[in-house]
């Protein structure tokens, strides 16, 4: 693969990840109670963007040497 898109997807799933994170513990931290569709599709967000950043990551990791 080309080492831009493995740049672009290794971006995008770490901006996915975070956002998915500070909008759940955001809401833990002020004690707001999210519906529950939302919980469920940012956790599915977090199942789908974490394999993808491990992928990148190793990708990342094995161009530089």
């Amino acid at each position: 693969m080309d080492s831009k898109i493995i740049n672009i997807m290794w971006s995008i799933s770490l901006f996915l990840i975070g956002i998915a994170t500070i909008i759940l513990a955001g809401a833990n931290i002020v004690s707001i109670e999210l519906p529950d569709i939302i919980v469920r599709v940012l956790g599915v967000i977090n199942l789908i963007s974490l394999p993808v950043l491990a992928f990148s990551t190793v990708k990342k990791a094995k161009s530089k040497k």
